[in-house]
């Protein structure tokens, strides 16, 4: 059995499960109907959300442009991510840009990093939101985020805990 450092969300049908920061990080957890929200209170801040929706026989590439048309309808596509994974399943990400106008006039970019995979018609999301930050060298002890979102540092390791039910443990 895997040794597990994080508390797991398991959803109320038992369809799916994920992995979450732990109570102690740099996050406030919000659990919901259909997954976990993690809001990133250090460093450059931002959203983390960990959920699940019916995939209705859409393609992850499908359910990501239905929920961006919904959630976040002025935001476009910087790039696509390659080879996406959720769960160590393919599915479909992409990298966005959205710039929300501030109450002073002054639209600050701020990055989307979203992630998804069906199966057994369930489609599992992991997405990041938070202020587009250039990296660039002297940036922190680690590797810099490709993304130019730092939340992004940390939404691998949480999407790839997703399992579907009947999965075995990883």
């Amino acid at each position: 059995i895997p040794v597990q450092a994080s508390p797991r969300y398991v959803s109320a049908d038992g369809s799916f499960s994920v992995s979450y920061p732990p109570p102690g990080t740099a996050y406030t957890i919000t659990k919901e109907q259909d997954g976990v929200s993690a809001v990133y209170t250090s460093g450059d801040g931002g959203t983390m959300e960990l959920f699940g929706v019916p995939a209705q026989g859409r393609s992850a590439e499908q359910v990501i442009d239905d929920l961006l048309r919904e959630k976040q309808p002025d935001a476009t596509v910087a790039y696509v991510l390659p080879n996406a994974t959720v769960g160590y399943q393919l599915g479909h990400g992409a990298v966005l840009d959205v710039y929300p106008q501030s109450t002073s006039g002054l639209a600050r970019r701020t990055r989307i990093v979203v992630v998804a995979a069906v199966k057994n018609d369930l489609a599992l999301v992991g997405a990041a939101i938070g202020p587009y930050h250039p990296f660039g060298p002297g940036d922190g002890p680690g590797p810099p985020s490709g993304a130019n979102l730092e939340l992004a540092e940390d939404l691998g390791k949480y999407v790839n805990s997703f399992l579907w039910n009947g999965d075995p443990p990883r």
